[in-house]
């Protein structure tokens, strides 16, 4: 059954200013000499935020599932989520390089956030079940988002047509957003989060005892 959203995003504003230092942005010429300044800045952008997720359950022998997977299968919550219209016409024509960096970082950060929030609801589900969440995997998302890096093998290659299939399965139209080769509105994202079989409490402190 797909699940619907409006979702209320916590602002890491200090997330931000993070990543803004970590890329060397020269936020003192932008007119953000300091970080009150910057978290300032982010906490303005998130206020044009308008966060809504569509979320269902794909069992292990779904085509769907199969096709995010590979091999082997396991089911998965797939989610299709959009941080909103207002938010992008908020980033749309910055004054300067470094203020559209920044915007990008915050789009990031917000987007990072938002799948977050729907891991938790989704976990709720998985929970009872014996299974626990694994990292998201991002089908395809505007900004990318910034993820520690992976070997290339590990990571699919997803077609347009797959995107094009979880849209109409879970009726993305609903919460306003349409994909055609790009993303409408431009800062949304399609994930998956796989069902892990929970481990039991002494096998996990085998393994931690193991690589001590």
């Amino acid at each position: 059954m797909t699940k619907i959203k409006k979702l209320k995003l916590p602002v890491y504003s200090y997330e931000v200013l993070r990543r803004a230092r970590r890329h060397k942005l020269d936020l003192a010429a932008a007119g953000l000499p300091d970080e009150q300044a910057v978290r300032e800045h982010a906490s303005a952008l998130a206020a044009a935020l308008e966060p809504a997720v569509v979320f269902e359950y794909l069992p292990p022998e779904d085509e769907a599932a199969a096709g995010i997977n590979g091999s082997p299968r396991q089911p998965l919550t797939v989610g299709i989520l959009t941080l909103g219209k207002s938010f992008e016409d908020k980033l749309a024509n910055p004054p300067d390089d470094t203020h559209k960096r920044l915007g990008r970082i915050a789009a990031q950060v917000f987007m990072q956030t938002a799948v977050g929030v729907t891991a938790d609801l989704a976990g709720r589900e998985a929970g009872p079940e014996g299974f626990e969440l694994g990292p998201a995997i991002f089908i395809a998302s505007c900004p990318e988002p910034e993820l520690p890096p992976r070997e290339a093998t590990a990571v699919p290659l997803y077609e347009n047509e797959l995107i094009k299939r979880l849209f109409e399965r879970l009726e993305a139209s609903r919460i306003g957003v349409s994909f055609d080769g790009a993303f409408s509105p431009k800062y949304s994202a399609v994930f998956a989060l796989p069902w892990l079989q929970r481990k039991a409490k002494g096998l996990r402190m085998k393994e931690k005892i193991r690589r001590m």
